[in-house]
């Protein structure tokens, strides 16, 4: 497993995670936020995950069973294979790191990239 992968395991070890859509559903309008987005901002970084090939988009953090709780400020995406998915979703997240201010991920094969917002 690459060594990207291996620490975003353990990162999912220490958060709850759910897909995205699903996690919109379950939380609605008022509670449906990554990090200080609004929800539409929320639901459009997670349709963009998609448009650009995204196999599995999953929100990370703090996400108890009542919305009102929430805390999620990652998205997990599971990467597709095919080389120019790749490249657009590592250049979203080059855009999110620009704005964020954390570290870039290089396309060696991975099956996973982490979007955090700080």
């Amino acid at each position: 497993m690459h060594q990207y992968d291996q620490a975003v395991e353990r990162i999912r070890q220490q958060n709850d995670s759910e897909e995205a859509r699903h996690w919109l559903a379950r939380t609605g309008s008022v509670y449906g936020i990554v990090h200080e987005m609004s929800h539409e901002e929320t639901i459009d970084a997670i349709e963009e995950c998609y448009m650009r090939g995204a196999k599995l988009v999953e929100v990370m953090g703090e996400l108890p069973a009542n919305p009102s709780d929430n805390n999620a400020n990652m998205l997990l995406i599971t990467l597709p294979e095919e080389k120019i998915f790749r490249k657009q979703l590592f250049e979203l997240e080059q855009a999110i790191a620009d704005m964020s201010g954390y570290q870039l991920s290089v396309d060696e094969g991975q099956k996973y990239v982490l979007l955090l917002w700080t």
